[in-house]
């Protein structure tokens, strides 16, 4: 594309935002390539939430925009900790219907006293994530 908007790294490198869409373009960056692309889209993604948190505030306090407005959805959820509505789920449908809480969440609400009882139940597991320097 000839009029994109294209990310400049201060190594004067370009990467356009087709880049961005194109599996085989990505493919073909090297690793510290990739890398300072991964790091400039961080720094991106910062920039954007905070422009999208001055336009929500903005609306909430009333501007107004020529093409952009609040929408409104619904919503469903249930009294989470209702107990005559967990009892009367579990009494016509079954335990099913109920979900135990993390162990954080009963951490949180026993305290300590609980970890106990976690102990013997708690399955441990691994997850990879991304870890920026």
């Amino acid at each position: 594309m000839a009029n994109e908007i294209t990310i400049i790294d201060d190594f004067g490198q370009n990467f356009g935002l087709s880049l961005l869409n194109d599996k085989e373009q990505l493919e073909e960056l090297d690793n510290d390539q990739l890398e300072d692309l991964v790091y400039l889209i961080k720094h991106l993604k910062n920039g954007i939430s905070k422009v999208d948190k001055e336009l929500k505030e903005r609306l909430d306090s009333g501007s107004q925009f020529k093409h952009i407005t609040y929408s409104e959805s619904k919503t469903q959820s249930l009294a989470k900790d209702d107990e005559k509505i967990k009892k009367a789920f579990v009494k016509k449908h079954g335990w099913e219907s109920v979900e135990v809480k993390s162990p954080k969440q009963l951490k949180d609400l026993f305290g300590e006293k609980i970890q106990d009882d976690l102990d013997k139940v708690v399955v441990y597991g691994t997850q990879n994530w991304v870890k920026y320097e």
